[in-house]
């Protein structure tokens, strides 16, 4: 039996709502920089926040299914202090600490798009 190329990148996919924590903080900075100090201009950056709470909440779901692929398929394992993401106030800064370890540890992930020739 021959994995699809959907199969084989399953795992691995978890560090990107991660990824996605990690840059809701820049990104609501520069949003309320930018927007006029509105409250109705002001949405999207209240939109961006409230992602990344969301995200902060869900976190530790991410950081543990990344965490057992890592384990299984690389040479690292994160630490298990990275379920302090789950803290809102923190979490864009462990969040961003997360994935550049990650990547320094992993390297570049596999592209899917790549392989689905």
């Amino acid at each position: 039996m021959t994995d699809s190329p959907n199969d084989t990148h399953r795992g691995d996919r978890w560090w990107q709502p991660i990824a996605v924590l990690a840059a809701t903080f820049p990104v609501a900075l520069a949003l309320s920089v930018v927007l006029p100090p509105d409250p109705f201009a002001m949405l999207p950056v209240f939109a961006v926040v409230a992602l990344g709470f969301v995200l902060a909440l869900c976190s530790p779901v991410f950081v543990y299914f990344d965490r057992q692929y890592l384990a299984a398929e690389a040479a690292w394992t994160p630490s298990a202090l990275y379920y302090l993401m789950v803290v809102p106030a923190v979490a864009p800064f462990l969040a961003l600490a997360y994935v550049y370890r990650r990547h320094r540890r992993v390297g570049v992930p596999a592209n899917p798009l790549a392989d689905s020739r």
